[in-house]
């Protein structure tokens, strides 16, 4: 049995990005960039008018208040075609070209319209450049604008619209099966026996794996035999990652790990110092990556965030691989029973801009409505023997 550290690690060790490829730039809202981006023009592409108001001459404000000649409007989209000069002024609209000859804007609540008289009185004085954005200030022909390991959001979308990136090289998300095993599941629409459950783990998994918009099918549910386990299983092996729930412990039905070997799985680990979750196995078959995860729900959404979560960031080219860590302060004590590192569904709370935390209650790894009350794993160290109330603690955040 092996450490939680030594575990993420050799996951992260074996996993690699996926190749890039070339997707429409509106398609790639979450992905990782595979490429650097150059600006392909100045932006902004000439001096603009950062307001609306009058584009003027600033010495002749020196003696404010001052009445300028108007000599022409100027809207966003047009060019200007007169030279602004000494007691001259045109309007202009935020966004458009600053005529020749000003250098600086005023904008219409510090003047008074006199456009009766085709003239504008400029109540203050302003300074020269003020209210014009300089050409290029913001990005450069050939400047690097974006970097390739980052997340594409909403507004780097939008810098690729500006530049003209319409299709661009991205990380792209793997490929997962979810196969669930066990004779006793039913799928969703099914009313249970009493020897029965439904299919809870097989849809939990693939909206955590959707959440990092993978790709996900749903393979079903398979019954406790080999033959079983291995027809669904070769049709997973098709993905980048296949995972499996159930099947992994040491009853006479667990045959998940067998059938793993008998396919010439290379096996990484069978179990980890950890709890839940502790029978979980990680393997490669040629292409594939397989995680196959305890029965229990809480100890499948468990492992899913400490091996899987990161596999997956991995394989779509991005640096930081695993959700974000804070300490808080422990609102209740606990007593450490296991030697073994546990991550238990928490409520993490800001007051004072301090974080606090606290257990929820929670009945075991078979506990997922537990889960629903949580917003965070507290993290109890493998070397821990009590956890004092007040003390900082390690949760890992999931909202």
């Amino acid at each position: 049995m092996i450490s939680v550290d030594t575990a993420v690690k050799i996951v992260t060790d074996v996993t690699e990005p996926l190749p890039a490829k070339t997707v429409p730039f509106e398609s790639a809202l979450g992905l990782c960039l595979a490429q650097d981006v150059q600006s392909d023009i100045n932006m902004p592409p000439f001096e603009r008018s950062a307001m609306d108001g009058y584009a003027v001459i600033a010495e002749d404000t020196a003696r404010a208040p001052v009445e300028l000649t108007v000599i022409e409007d100027i809207a966003a989209g047009l060019m200007p075609t007169k030279k602004v000069q000494c007691g001259q002024a045109s309007k202009i609209m935020t966004g458009a070209a600053v005529p020749e000859g000003a250098d600086a804007v005023v904008k219409f609540e510090e003047t008074e319209d006199l456009s009766a008289n085709n003239r504008a009185k400029i109540l203050r004085t302003i300074d020269r450049g003020r209210n014009i954005s300089k050409m290029g200030e913001d990005m450069k022909v050939g400047q690097v604008v974006l970097r390739k390991g980052i997340t594409i959001r909403p507004q780097e979308i939008g810098i690729l619209a500006t530049v003209g990136k319409a299709r661009v090289e991205v990380f792209p998300t793997p490929t997962v099966g979810i196969i669930s095993t066990g004779t006793e599941l039913v799928d969703v629409e099914s009313k249970p026996s009493a020897a029965q459950i439904r299919n809870s783990n097989g849809y939990s998994l693939a909206a955590q794996a959707r959440s990092l918009k993978a790709d996900v099918e749903l393979l079903g549910t398979v019954k406790d035999t080999k033959e079983e386990i291995s027809r669904v299983m070769h049709r997973g092996l098709q993905k980048d990652i296949l995972i499996l729930s159930g099947g992994v412990s040491m009853g006479e039905y667990d045959l998940v790990g067998d059938v793993m070997k008998d396919l010439n799985t290379h096996i990484y680990f069978e179990k980890v110092a950890l709890r839940p979750g502790k029978p979980v196995i990680f393997g490669r078959k040629d292409k594939t990556f397989i995680f196959a995860l305890p029965g229990n729900p809480v100890a499948s959404f468990v492992t899913f965030e400490l091996f899987i979560y990161p596999a997956i960031r991995k394989m779509m080219g991005f640096s930081a691989l695993h959700r974000t860590t804070v300490k808080a302060s422990l609102e209740v004590e606990i007593l450490v029973k296991r030697k073994r590192r546990e991550y238990r569904p928490a409520l993490l709370r800001m007051h004072n801009n301090q974080w606090y935390v606290s257990p929820v209650e929670w009945h075991g790894s078979a506990d997922l409505l537990s889960t629903t009350r949580a917003n965070c794993l507290l993290i109890v160290r493998e070397d821990a023997e009590k956890l004092s109330v007040g003390q900082l603690v390690d949760v890992v955040l999931l909202d």
